[in-house]
């Protein structure tokens, strides 16, 4: 069997949602603090861990509500035939207990409140789009992964290396989070008219195209807002300075979302993706100079 349509499922290049949040908090730990790099590691592994799964479980819900017939988007395996319902169950499960053997050494090192993090996290990749009251079905999707992909994301690998948590994850995870909220927003208008038709109420189906354009306005604003507060609290002026090298890609972002056709947003992903990144890198380097 090829592994190819497992890996397209994965959905690769959006896997810097669980991963540039593990590293944005590497990058602002204290540089007396000292770093355990195989907690990092296991960090990182169990955060792609987690975004799969939910990946999968988005695709085999989906599949079976019919919300996936009509997609502008990549195709999904599932839809297409590639990955069967039995196999993608099967994988899931397989994940799941891979993610808790590589979560026993962090749970060891960080204690229930890692154990609670790492439970709930993948309970909320299940109800993301599964159970009577699925999330991204009824709206609640962008403050989960606000939440999830943010600031615990980002608050929970700062507290594996420290066993301390600071003011300054709240406002670097609320900057990482607002970005993941413009991945959910992108994909939202692009798959407008097929959630409306699949009554898939995101919060773009639920108050319209219009305020999804607003919103991802609103969401960048806001992480630029989060990023200011970081760099008060951190009293590193250089870490604003060097954010605002991004602001040409934010732009260009915002500017597809506002004009672009839906079929072109998904280029417009990709871009959300390298923003993340470069956020990243830029966090990173004025923290070193």
């Amino acid at each position: 069997m090829s592994i190819s349509p497992w890996i397209k499922a994965a959905r690769i290049k959006t896997l810097v949602a669980s991963t540039v949040p593990v590293l944005s908090a590497i990058a602002i730990l204290p540089q007396s603090n000292t770093f355990y790099l195989y907690i990092f590691l296991l960090t990182i592994f169990a955060a792609l861990i987690i975004q799969i799964v939910t990946n999968y479980i988005n695709d085999l819900y989906d599949f079976l509500k019919g919300a996936d017939k009509n997609r502008i988007g990549p195709k999904r395996m599932l839809q297409s035939g590639l990955i069967s319902e039995k196999q993608i169950k099967k994988a899931i499960i397989l994940l799941i207990i891979i993610g808790i053997i590589a979560g026993i050494p962090l749970a060891a090192k960080g204690g229930w409140p890692i154990i609670v993090i790492g439970l709930s996290s993948f309970l909320f990749s299940y109800l993301y789009t599964a159970g009577p009251f699925a999330l991204a079905y009824n709206g609640l999707s962008d403050f989960f992964v606000f939440i999830y992909f943010g600031i615990i994301a980002v608050s929970g690998s700062y507290y594996l290396q420290t066993t301390t948590l600071e003011m300054s994850c709240l406002y670097l995870g609320s900057s990482v989070g607002l970005k993941n909220i413009l991945l959910l927003i992108v994909n939202n208008l692009r798959d407008y008219n097929n959630d409306l038709n699949s009554n898939k109420k995101t919060m773009v189906v639920r108050y319209g195209l219009k305020f999804g354009k607003i919103y991802s306005f609103v969401v960048i604003c806001l992480s630029y807002v989060s990023i200011f507060l970081l760099s008060i609290e951190l009293q590193n002026c250089q870490i604003f300075y060097f954010m605002l090298f991004s602001v040409p890609l934010s732009v260009n972002i915002l500017r597809d979302i506002f004009f672009a056709k839906p079929v072109e947003l998904n280029s417009t992903l990709g871009k959300v993706s390298a923003l993340l990144v470069l956020d990243y890198l830029l966090l990173l380097i004025s923290q070193l100079l």
